[in-house]
C-alpha cells in the first residue's frame, strides 16, 4: 500500500523508467512514515474525544430496537444490511455518491430513529473500500501536489484550537472536516477512479434528486415551498439542478433527438421540484450551467425550445405553491434576494478584517456574532475561512480551486472525444458548486464541492492511464507485425 504525491501531468512519465533512489531517499521515506502515523495518533486521540459520549447515546437507541423487535425481524435486517454492504463494497463508486446524497434523506421522520447515523455509516464503508482496495491489491494512492494546499488549512485548524471561543464545537467541526469532508475530497482518487465509474457516481447522484423531487410533490397546491425529505429546501434545489446538468450536459450530447424526448418527463419532474423548491442560487445556476452546455452543444437548442415550450404551457398546471414564486420573484430586487445573509455575509467580512492573520478560531464565527443560533456561519466559504482561519487559509483554498480548474481547461484543450462529454459536465458543476458556496456555503456541508474540486485530477489519471495501455497495445501490434511470419515463407 503506497501513498504517494504526483504532479498533475501524470502522462509525461508514462514511458519512462524508473529512475533510482537518491541515497536519502529511504531515510526520508522512514521519517515520512513516522510523521505520518504519529499525526494519525494525534488525530485517533481527538476522534476518542468525540466517541466515547457517540456511543453512550447509540447505546439506548440499541436496546430500544432489540427490546421491540423480534429475533427473525432483527436476523432478516442484519442479512439485508450485510447484503448492501458487501455490494456498496464491491461498487464503492456508488457508496460515495450515497454519502452525498443520505443527507438530505436522514432527516425524515422515519430514518430519525435509526440507531446509527446513515453519514457516518456510509463513510465506514467508504473507508473500508479504500483500505481493502489498497491493501489487497496492486492500487495506489496518487494524490496530485495540489493537495499539500490542504495542510496549512489543516495547521491553521488545530492550531485555532488554542484560542477558538469554544473548544468542543472547534473540535467538532474540525473532526468532520478531517474524517468526512477530506473523506469526500481523497475517495475518488481509490474508489472513482475511471470514467465508467464516474458516471456512475453521477447516475446515482440523479437517481437520488428524482427520488427527492417525487416526494416533494405531495407538498404541491400547499402554502409551503418544496423540500427534500430532511426538509430543506436549498437541498432540493440544488439536487435537482445537478441532476439537470448530468442529464443535459453528459447524457443528450450522446443521443439523438428521438431518445432525447424519453427523458423529457425526468426533466418535468426535477425542473417542477427546482421551481418549487423557490431556491433563488439553485434556479440561477442550473440556467447559467444549462446556458453553458447550450454553447457546447448547439443542437441542443432544439431542446431547450421544446422544454421550455412545454414548461410554460404546464405551468398553470402543476400547482407551484405561491411561497416558492414568491422568492423566486424577489431576484428582480437585488437588495432583497439574499435576506438575511446579507446581514451574515457583512459580519463574516466584518470579523475578517478585525482578525485577518488567524482569524477567531475554528466554529467560532458563531460566538461573536450578535446572535449564535440566527449567526451560525456567514453563508459563503472563503469568508468562513477568513473569519475563523485567516487570510492564509483563504489563499490556500483560492490556489487549490485554481490548480482544479487550470487541470480541468488544460484537458479540455488536449481534446479526448472519450471524455470530452465528461469534462464538460465537471466543468458546469464546478461552476454550480461556485455559485452554491458564494451565497449558501459552509465548509463542511459542501463536501460535494471538496469531490468535485479532486475530479479534475482524477480525470487527469485516468486519462493518462488510458494512453499508456493504448501505447502499449500499439507497440505490441507493431511489434507483432514486424515479427510476423507469413504461412508459406520460404526459409531459405
Amino acid at each position: 500500500m503506497r501513498s504517494t504525491f504526483t504532479s498533475q501531468h501524470v502522462s509525461e512519465g508514462v514511458g519512462h523508467g524508473q529512475d533510482l533512489p537518491a541515497p536519502g531517499t529511504s531515510n526520508w521515506g522512514r521519517r515520512f512514515v513516522k510523521l505520518a502515523i504519529l499525526c494519525f495518533c494525534v488525530m485517533a486521540s481527538f476522534a476518542l474525544t468525540i466517541a466515547v459520549p457517540f456511543v453512550a447515546r447509540l447505546q439506548p437507541r440499541i436496546q430500544r430496537v432489540f427490546a421491540s423487535t423480534q429475533l427473525g425481524y432483527l436476523l432478516l435486517a442484519v442479512v439485508i444490511i450485510l447484503t448492501v454492504g458487501y455490494l456498496l463494497l464491491r461498487n464503492a463508486e456508488i457508496a460515495v455518491a450515497i454519502f452525498y446524497v443520505i443527507g438530505f434523506f436522514k432527516g425524515h421522520a422515519r430514518l430519525e430513529s435509526s440507531p446509527v447515523d446513515l453519514t457516518v455509516a456510509v463513510a465506514v464503508l467508504m473507508i473500508l473500500a479504500i483500505v481493502m482496495r489498497l491493501a489487497f491489491t496492486d492500487q495506489e494512492l496518487k494524490l496530485p501536489r495540489a493537495f499539500l494546499w490542504y495542510l496549512p488549512i489543516l495547521f491553521l485548524m488545530f492550531m485555532s484550537l488554542s484560542y477558538t471561543p469554544s473548544l468542543s464545537a472547534g473540535l467538532d467541526k474540525t473532526l468532520r472536516f478531517v474524517f468526512l469532508t477530506l473523506l469526500g475530497a481523497i475517495a475518488p482518487f481509490v474508489l472513482v477512479n475511471s470514467r465508467v465509474k464516474i458516471e456512475r457516481f453521477l447516475v446515482t447522484l440523479v437517481i437520488g434528486a428524482i427520488l427527492m423531487s417525487v416526494n416533494s410533490f405531495f407538498m404541491l397546491g400547499g402554502e409551503g415551498r418544496l423540500v427534500a425529505p430532511s426538509g430543506d429546501t436549498n437541498a432540493l434545489g440544488f439536487s435537482a439542478g445537478l441532476a439537470l446538468i448530468v442529464i443535459w450536459t453528459l447524457w443528450f450530447p450522446k443521443l439523438s433527438l428521438a431518445r432525447r424526448i424519453l427523458f423529457y418527463p425526468l426533466i418535468g419532474v426535477l425542473a417542477v421540484a427546482l421551481v418549487g423548491s423557490g431556491g433563488r442560487l439553485a434556479n440561477v445556476a442550473t440556467a447559467v450551467c444549462l446556458g453553458l452546455s447550450i454553447l457546447f452543444c448547439k443542437r441542443l437548442i432544439a431542446d431547450f425550445g421544446i422544454i421550455a415550450g412545454c414548461g410554460i404551457a404546464a405551468l398553470p398546471f402543476v400547482n407551484i405553491p405561491a411561497a416558492s414564486l414568491q422568492y423566486l420573484a424577489s431576484l428582480t430586487r437585488p437588495h432583497d434576494a439574499f435576506g438575511t445573509r446579507t446581514d451574515l455575509m457583512q459580519f463574516g467580512l466584518q470579523t475578517f478584517l478585525e482578525h485577518p492573520l488567524f482569524g477567531v478560531g475554528i466554529q467560532g464565527y458563531r460566538y461573536v456574532t450578535p446572535n449564535p443560533l440566527t449567526y451560525n456561519f456567514p453563508h459563503n466559504l472563503l469568508l468562513e475561512l477568513g473569519a475563523e482561519l485567516g487570510v492564509f487559509a483563504v489563499i490556500s483554498f483560492l490556489i487549490l480551486a485554481f490548480c482544479s480548474f487550470r487541470e480541468l481547461f488544460r484537458l479540455l484543450r488536449e481534446y479526448n472525444p472519450h471524455y470530452l462529454a465528461l469534462e464538460r459536465t465537471v466543468l458546469s458543476l464546478l461552476v454550480l458548486g461556485c455559485l452554491d458556496v458564494s451565497v449558501s456555503g459552509e465548509l463542511n456541508n459542501d463536501r460535494l464541492f471538496f469531490f468535485l474540486l479532486s475530479l479534475p485530477f482524477v480525470l487527469r489519471q485516468s486519462t493518462s492511464e488510458e494512453m499508456a495501455r493504448e501505447s502499449l497495445r500499439a507497440d505490441a501490434s507493431q511489434y507483432a507485425e514486424a515479427h510476423e511470419v507469413p504461412l508459406f515463407a520460404n526459409p531459405y
